[in-house]
């Protein structure tokens, strides 16, 4: 496996905004597989890119790297720090980033990346045009990735870990619980919401992962700040449902049996218009599925399910 770092311009992404650029890894396999596809990372909030990569630095407990466990079968792998997060521009009005202007960098970031591919100027690829991309993200991350679907349709099918439309009632204050009743859940006040509560910090810090464990150090390398606005957004429950019910590709969902998602059981219900939909809970896991006990079996669910699938 090779690694090349893109730094990729988006321009501005709001009126009178400054240019923004965007940095990505594309994990390049050493042989391809027969039908290669490209996964398009999406980390959630708190991480950057490096969470699809995870590995414990004291060397004692192994890789966790969903990115090692795709190239190793012969796909492409590409995980991007969205706009404000990790090695990419992190604007002055932080309070610009919302989920949908996050999810607009990211299409432009693809289109790029997917034209340079084409033109075969990856390095370690050769030219790939109309390569199948699966649209990848976890927990927020995920959100996003469903935004960007509705917007473009970029995605031939997607691959979503730890979330869910159950938000986090309990940490909302009466005024959004109130929004949640109006026609759009309180989807066009999320920027208000999040300036009431955060004030002059649009960037949040990253949770806490104090444990001394291979899990917990690996976690703590990628650690990284949340954006507010979309923070918040996730956190309301409907957050993306309207998006989720217009999904017309296959769509593969793991979750934790432990997990803050709410029960495994009912999130189908979400996806009314998906074709093909696979639920995988991974069995004594929270919030990171990627350092659970059972992350190599979801891997290879992972590589069963987009052998299967007809993307073509």
């Amino acid at each position: 496996m090779s690694v090349e770092t893109l730094r990729l311009d988006v321009g501005a992404l709001v009126d009178g905004g400054e240019p923004i650029t965007l940095a990505l890894d594309v994990h390049v396999p050493a042989v391809l597989a027969s039908r290669p596809l490209l996964f398009w990372c999406v980390p959630g909030g708190g991480v950057s890119r490096n969470y699809y990569d995870l590995g414990d630095p004291a060397g004692e407990g192994g890789d966790f790297s969903f990115a090692a466990a795709m190239v190793a079968a012969g796909h492409i792998v590409a995980t991007i720090d969205p706009a404000g997060v990790g090695e990419s521009t992190r604007p002055a009005d932080g309070y610009a980033l919302t989920t949908e202007i996050v999810a607009e960098a990211n299409i432009r970031a693809l289109a790029e990346l997917r034209r340079r591919i084409a033109a075969g100027k990856v390095a370690g690829l050769p030219a790939l045009a109309d390569l199948p991309t699966i649209g990848t993200g976890h927990s927020a991350g995920a959100m996003i990735g469903v935004v960007h679907q509705a917007a473009r349709r970029d995605f031939h099918a997607m691959l979503l870990f730890c979330f869910g439309t159950v938000g986090l009632p309990e940490y909302l204050d009466d005024d959004i619980r109130a929004a949640l009743e109006t026609p759009d859940g309180g989807r066009s006040r999320v920027v208000e919401f999040a300036r009431a509560r955060f004030g002059d910090q649009p960037y949040l810090p990253a949770p806490v992962h104090d444990k001394d464990t291979p899990s917990g150090r690996a976690l703590r390398q990628v650690m990284d700040r949340v954006l507010a606005n979309v923070g918040t957004h996730a956190m309301m429950p409907g957050n993306v449902v309207r998006e989720l019910g217009q999904l017309d590709v296959p769509v593969f969902l793991s979750v934790g049996d432990r997990d803050m998602t709410g029960p495994p059981h009912l999130m189908p219900r979400d996806y009314g218009n998906c074709p093909d939909f696979t639920l995988y809970v991974v069995r004594t896991s929270g919030h990171h599925v990627f350092v659970a006990p059972g992350a190599d079996r979801l891997y290879g669910r992972i590589l069963g399910w987009v052998d299967g699938l007809t993307v073509d």
